[in-house]
């Protein structure tokens, strides 16, 4: 891994085409020093937004303009690991900083699925529910498993386990707000496993006009 995390991304499903600019503003906020070498963008920033545009709201023929994007848990983990963000805050950045006199970093590491669900829901649950009540949509797309199950805990909806099989992406219905709301469980985009790519473009092709 040759990238470190050093900011949380702008929006969600941020689709990384300012990043230049945003990157020569984070530069100038942190008083980068030449010194220090230089910095770009990771070749993965952006990625899931794209994705999110191009594999999931094209076929659906929704604009970006028209969705709200949310976080079930606005936390940024990171996963443990040899080469994980995590090992390279404390290999690289950590000797780096020590030697620089700047700050040490932490960053928190990525729950296991059933505790990601619990805290979102305790702790991001009454916001969640404010955001999808106030935004009035007649459609929530879920993109994981994490999110599906926070939904469903949510509305009281019975738990979906996604799956490959022919129900997938397939159209339900929860109740939030006193009213019904189109339910699309779909798998992450971060979810680059070839049976679920091949998976989810199937839906895709089924699902446009």
């Amino acid at each position: 891994m040759s990238a470190l995390a050093v900011d949380d991304e702008p929006t969600v499903f941020w689709d990384g085409n300012d990043a230049a600019e945003r990157i020569a503003q984070w530069q100038v906020a942190v008083g980068w020093r030449d010194a220090w070498g230089t910095v770009g963008a990771a070749a993965g920033n952006g990625s899931s937004g794209r994705h999110v545009v191009k594999h999931v709201l094209e076929p659906l023929r929704v604009a970006p303009e028209g969705v709200h994007f949310t976080d079930c848990l606005p936390t940024y983990f990171v996963k443990a690991g040899p080469r994980s963000q995590g090992d390279r805050i404390r290999s690289v950045y950590g000797p780096f900083a020590a030697a620089s006199g700047l700050p040490s970093a932490e960053l928190p590491s990525r729950p296991q699925e059933t505790d990601l669900v619990r805290r979102a829901v305790a702790e991001e649950g009454d916001e969640l529910r404010r955001q999808i009540v106030d935004s009035g949509a007649p459609r929530i797309v879920t993109l994981g498993q994490e999110a599906a199950d926070v939904l469903a805990a949510l509305s009281g909806a019975q738990r979906l386990r996604l799956t490959r099989g022919g129900s997938y992406g397939e159209p339900q219905g929860v109740r939030l707000g006193g009213r019904r709301i189109e339910w699309i469980p779909l798998t992450h985009p971060g979810n680059r496993t070839p049976a679920w790519v091949v998976r989810h473009e199937e839906w895709a092709k089924a699902v446009e006009p």
